[in-house]
């Protein structure tokens, strides 16, 4: 039987904590990924439904820019998401060679992330102070 060493509970806490830490930044992604093309596809269902069945009416402007912001969020979640498929290629535990710096990586990653969050708070915004009662 083999000895557990000090040394071999910690290698498997961080090779755990690094495969939950992967776990919850794809969940944040396909998070982002729904939220944005979600609401493009709401906000065309609402152009589809709003002038027989509603009250209320979006300007034009405001559809356009709520449109342009969830596209734009969804092109940074896959922007993030691309990144870090490139660096996962080029990177080889083995031989200790990286693509890219951690402390150039991380930060681009959670910066990109912010920014798609950011693209669907303000296309929802958007929306939302467009809307007229006819």
């Amino acid at each position: 039987m083999e000895e557990i060493t000090e040394e071999k509970v910690r290698g498997e806490w961080y090779r755990s904590s690094i495969q939950e830490r992967r776990e919850l930044g794809m969940f944040a992604l396909k998070t982002l990924m729904t939220l944005n093309s979600g609401g493009f596809v709401v906000l065309l269902t609402f152009l589809g439904n709003s002038s027989a069945q509603t009250a209320f009416l979006v300007t034009l402007g405001a559809i356009k820019l709520a449109m342009l912001s969830f596209l734009a969020g969804i092109v940074l979640a896959f922007l993030v998401i691309a990144l870090a498929y490139v660096v996962a290629l080029t990177s080889n535990p083995y031989t200790g060679r990286t693509a890219l710096a951690d402390w150039f990586v991380i930060p681009a990653y959670l910066i990109i992330a912010w920014l798609s969050l950011a693209a669907f708070s303000f296309a929802v915004w958007t929306v939302l102070s467009g809307v007229e009662v006819r």
